[in-house]
């Protein structure tokens, strides 16, 4: 009987260590599923600020080859509020970039040691779109 009288609070004990180590594994998991939900929810906008990015690079390509006169660096908003921001570099091995040439006024690095500097057969193109908090960059090298 004494046995008894000492042991009465052992399975309220298990059963509240019990109930903890469930409701610590709930709440775990609970919280990985939120931060998810909130990773999940900006991918549409990650997406659309790929596409305007890839835009800026699709546009800053036609222009080199279709006008006149280059802009080394420029902005667009779109209609749906994105945005893209476009820079263009000269490669060394470009002759046209060389002063009197058709591109002469697109910069042109010679060190390669710079992070600036373009080793493609013609032209480095860098665009980064945006759509409210996603950003998104390209850069192409041809």
């Amino acid at each position: 009987m004494i046995n008894r009288m000492q042991e009465k609070g052992v399975a309220l004990f298990l059963a509240v260590l019990i109930i903890s180590v469930i409701l610590a594994i709930g709440l775990g998991i609970s919280g990985i599923i939120i931060q998810q939900i909130k990773i999940s929810e900006n991918i549409g906008d990650s997406v659309v600020s790929f596409y305007a990015a890839d835009s800026g690079i699709e546009q800053q390509i036609y222009d080199l080859y279709n006008l006149e006169t280059h802009s080394p660096v420029y902005e667009v908003d779109m209609i749906n509020s994105a945005s893209y921001n476009v820079s263009v570099k000269c490669s060394v091995s470009n002759d046209a970039c060389l002063p009197g040439g058709e591109f002469d006024n697109i910069p042109i690095v010679i060190d390669p040691e710079s992070p600036e500097y373009c080793d493609a057969m013609n032209f480095c193109i860098k665009s980064i779109g945006t759509f409210q908090a996603a950003k998104r960059a390209i850069e192409v090298k041809y």
